[in-house]
């Protein structure tokens, strides 16, 4: 069918009408909305602010400029819409230009300009919010920076907020996980949200100014001080009225959480500011058990016992302008955390409750020195103050069924850890030519006093329900404390150099090495080189380049001093308890087959177990002791998009050795093809620190980072495997005399997991900042309750047995054998389990309401002046009247959050029993942990804040 001439005109003449009609609109729409702002700090390459800088605006021959602050900041106000270039200058630094800064209308742009020090003949491009790839080992495209909105995504939960940032930053190489640094430091309690400027991780992964693997490694910088008066009010709570229950727990009473926190900062003086900071959290938690029940061993019993948990956080910065070239900071920090009701859930009955109470301030002193246009000091120290104080609720003797539930009075007994950390660094960041050179060092010391009484009450511990209901334990556990104090001073230094050498336009090589040495081990010296390159095919070095190809390989070696760092908490230092253990200071007791059980008697004194049925236990340190070695090597690719999207693929591949373990050292010889024990019990167990544990593991990682107008995401996918046969350096294998027989899957092997976090902007200035976790099975291993392999652990595994024949059980794995001694069986692989898969989807929705007055004059004038420019009214008096205004900035804000973690109520399950004696084998008693738990009892959790800024 035709279309009719006359119809198509005047088709055609309505389109071309309504095209006018939007048109006008839109061009009157630009006229009455020509103006726009630009804000931002200017910062050193250490992070820190850069006062009296020159920043400059310039559209064709219009130029305007003004002068960073004390705190770094820069303000441009009621610009014209239109492109601009952006132009920053300070003594000793290198010249920070970036073209095509769009300004919006009646929209306020955040770009940071991070300043190099000054290279010689050659000019700094430098990107700033620029999406893009880069040849500075600093800026690999698999670094993840978060910084203004992206901060707002993340929970203000300090809990919740690391388990966030240890999920984005993805699993790192081996079974010590990664680093946490604030402020340059590692271990410390992680600030409140609302202190922190910018979050750094897996940056520079190669660096030979870092001790650990960089892939995990997450950098903090607080914030610091401005020069006018600002600060923030906030609360945040949940209560379990909004929440869905605990599906593991039968009947669960009420609970709550509620968070206050705020800060102050402002001018000490006209070269001076601070930023003060405090927080308490109050968490009425609650810990379920989900055991066999002791009193009638056919049921189970499910309990949930109470958990409240207190925590205090407080935080003064002070930064001092000592000249034009020396800036001094300094940072005190305080928390203290109470807790009762801890030790108790899943298999641990109410009885094993402690109290906790935890102590902790940190001091630390920084300064930087511009020594010249080619050379800048950083010389920062740290003083950390630990009490961590341990009280168990009983001190009846334990009761430990393998794998249905521990009873009777925790075993930990009474701990008080008193430790003071100092750390000393001196590093220095130089230009020659092409290169860039860090380097420095760095010294650390613990003093560690550890007054323990743990073991004095006796273990009675039984390798299945039927030994305990005949009341026949298999062994008896106690340590006779003569005396409860050790004491220990751990030093370890390290020295590294570190060049970044601009080598062709196109090509950048950096190359380090580091020297780490520390006491209480046999080796003191430990060399770990690193070498990194990046590369741009065809790239003239004029323009940003849209493809960098990177590689690197680098040794680095984990310090034997204290439990992972990247836990906000110390813990005691393992020397400690080789000083505990030393036979003389304490003596511990093992007695096989005792004819004694009274679970509600102290327990037996020294006369009573030191028979010749007794074996005494002492913990030593490996003559041959090594400092753990992971060697890292990996090649990737940075791939620009589009002006806004880049995308990485980077392979590692690690290699551990000299890796950590325990072991008996003494126990009989055992013969793992027949399962039998061929050698007689020594006169001592030796429980000795080792350093002989292996690993390999490969790893695939793929990352996306997108910056647009009002969206902003970062993911990640990981794809690992991982093969060991240690799981750290409490883990005791299977059989003494090889430990290598244990070689498997290792239970930092998950294979695939998944982080995506985003920020997006919606009209009426909502926000809505989702969070999507998910990852497969956890590894687990499988054992069968005994020890058949007499090294006095309770980890012998089972073989693969005949189906039917006697003590063999039918299970997903096959048919296990529970008793193959003499058998010559074949023993299954460690971690043969793999727990259930998780994933979880949390979402915030907030609303800023800006309230008050205008903090920018509608003359426009620009500079530092501008900020400080108040239209006069007020909230109250004469003509005045509150505007309520999220548009334009305002003298005060109000923001309000909901938020919902876990939004569709997903059931996350933690790993299942793999003990095969007992009745709960192959059963799910708790939920996940780390970012697939909840911050509170709950299941799904809903809450409410409230941001008050000034």
């Amino acid at each position: 069918m035709s279309f009719p001439k006359r119809a198509y005109r005047s088709a055609v003449e309505k389109f071309c009408l309504l095209l006018l009609v939007i048109l006008l609109a839109h061009s009157s729409l630009v006229l009455a909305q020509t103006a726009g702002s630009l804000r931002g700090q200017v910062l050193d390459p250490s992070g820190a602010v850069v006062p009296g800088a020159t920043v400059t605006l310039t559209q064709g021959s219009k130029v305007l400029t003004v002068q960073s602050s004390r705190d770094g900041a820069y303000s441009f106000t009621a610009v014209p819409f239109g492109s601009y270039a952006l132009a920053v200058d300070a003594e000793g630094f290198a010249h920070f230009s970036k073209a095509n800064v769009l300004i919006l209308s009646d929209h306020v742009q955040q770009l940071n300009a991070t300043l190099a020090i000054a290279i010689q003949q050659q000019d700094v491009q430098v990107t700033g919010e620029h999406q893009g790839v880069s040849l500075s080992p600093d800026e690999n495209s698999s670094a993840i920076v978060l910084k203004d909105r992206d901060l707002d995504a993340l929970s203000d939960d300090p809990d919740e907020l690391q388990n966030q940032l240890q999920a984005l930053a993805g699993p790192a190489a081996g079974p010590n996980g990664g680093q946490i640094y604030i402020d340059g430091f590692t271990g410390g309690q992680l600030p409140p949200k609302s202190s922190i400027r910018e979050i750094r991780i897996n940056q520079n992964p190669f660096s030979a100014e870092f001790d650990r693997i960089g892939y995990g490694r997450i950098e903090i910088l607080t914030k610091p001080g401005s020069d006018k008066l600002k600060g923030h009010i906030g609360v945040f709570g949940s209560t379990s009225a909004l929440n869905t229950q605990n599906p593991l727990a039968k009947d669960q009473p009420s609970y709550y959480l509620y968070f206050l926190q705020g800060d102050v900062n402002g001018p000490l003086s006209k070269t001076a500011s601070y930023f003060s900071s405090a927080s308490y959290f109050n968490k009425q938690n609650q810990n379920i058990v989900n055991a066999v029940n002791p009193a009638n061993t056919a049921t189970t019993l499910n309990v949930v016992v109470p958990n409240p948990t207190t925590f205090f956080y407080g935080s003064l910065r002070a930064d001092f302008q000592l000249g034009k070239s020396n800036t001094l900071t300094i940072r005190d920090s305080i928390n203290r955390s109470t807790q009762t009701g801890g030790g108790v859930g899943v298999l641990n009955l109410p009885a094993q409750a402690f109290d906790l109470n935890n102590q902790e301030n940190a001091l630390q002193v920084g300064d930087t020195v511009v020594v010249n246009s080619h050379l800048i000091n950083e010389t920062r120290f740290q003083w950390r103050r630990i009490r961590n104080n341990q009280v168990a609720d009983f001190s009846t003797p334990t009761i430990t069924v393998q794998g249905a539930f521990i009873d009777g009075g925790n075993n930990s007994g009474v701990v008080r850890d008193h430790q003071d950390i100092f750390e000393l660094q001196n590093y220095s960041t130089a230009t020659a030519g092409t290169h860039t050179l860090r380097f420095g060092t760095r010294l650390r010391a613990y003093r560690a006093a550890n007054y323990s009484t743990s073991g004095d009450n006796g273990n009675y511990i039984f390798q299945s329900l039927s030994q305990y209901t005949a009341g026949t334990p298999q062994r008896y556990q106690v340590t006779v404390v003569n005396n409860p104090l050790a004491r220990a001073l751990i030093f370890d230094g390290a020295l590294f150099y570190q060049d970044d050498w601009r080598w062709k336009p196109n090509l950048t090589l950096s190359y380090g090495l580091r020297f780490e040495g520390q006491n209480y081990i046999s080796n003191h010296a430990d060399w770990a080189p690193r070498i990194a390159i990046a590369w741009a095919p065809g790239h003239p070095g004029k323009t940003p380049p849209k493809t960098v190809f990177r590689g690197g390989y680098g040794w680095f070696y984990n310090r034997f001093t204290v439990p992972n760092s990247f836990s906000s908490s110390t813990g005691t230092p393992y020397i400690i308890r080789t000083i505990h253990q030393n036979g003389i200071n304490q003596q511990s007791f093992v007695v096989d087959n005792p004819d004694f059980f009274n679970p509600t008697a102290p327990a037996p004194p020294a006369s009573q177990v030191g028979t010749s049925s007794t074996l005494p236990t002492i913990s030593t340190i490996d003559p041959h002791f090594r400092a753990a070695l992971d060697m890292q090597g990996g090649i990737g690719v940075d791939r620009q998009i589009s002006k806004q999207v880049t995308l990485n693929a980077t392979y590692l591949y690690t290699r551990g050795v000299h890796q950590y373990l325990s072991n008996n050292v003494t126990a009989p010889d055992f013969d793992p093809t027949t399962y039998t024990v061929t050698g007689s019990l020594p006169d001592y167990y030796n429980f000795q620190f080792q350093s002989g544990g292996v690993y390999s593991q490969h790893q695939l990682i793929l990352s996306t980072s997108a910056r647009f107008h009002h969206l902003s995401l970062n993911s990640t996918y990981t794809f690992n495997e991982a093969k060991s046969d240690t799981q750290g350096v409490t883990w005791f294998p299977s059989v003494a005399q090889n430990p290598h027989l244990d070689y498997g899957r290792a239970s930092f092997g998950i294979r695939s997991r998944f982080f995506l976090l985003a920020s997006y902007s919606a009209p009426h200035g909502i926000v809505f900042a989702p969070l999507l976790a998910a990852q497969s099975g956890t590894p687990y291993n499988i054992s069968i309750g005994n020890d058949l392999t007499a090294n006095n652990q309770f980890n012998a595994r089972p073989t693969f047995g005949t189906c039917g024949a006697a003590n063999v059980v039918s299970t997903s794995f096959g048919c296990l054998n529970t008793n193959p001694v003499g058998l010559g069986e074949k023993i299954i692989p460690y971690n043969l389990g793999v727990g259930p898969s998780n994933v979880v989807f949390h979402i915030r929705v907030s609303k800023v309401f800006g309230i008050g007055p205008k903090t920018e004059s509608a003359s426009g004038a620009n500079g530092p002046q501008a900020n400080s420019n108040v239209s006069g009214r007020g909230l109250s008096g004469g003509q005045a009247q509150v505007r309520i205004d999220a548009t334009v900035p305002r003298r005060y804000s109000l923001t309000l959050v909901g938020a919902a973690l876990n939004v569709f109520n997903i059931v996350n399950l933690g790993t299942p029993n793999g003990v095969m004696n007992s009745s709960l084998f192959g059963q799910t008693q708790s939920l996940a942990s780390g970012p697939f738990g909840s911050p509170t009892p709950g299941n799904r959790t809903i809450f409410f804040q409230a941001l008050f800024a000034f």
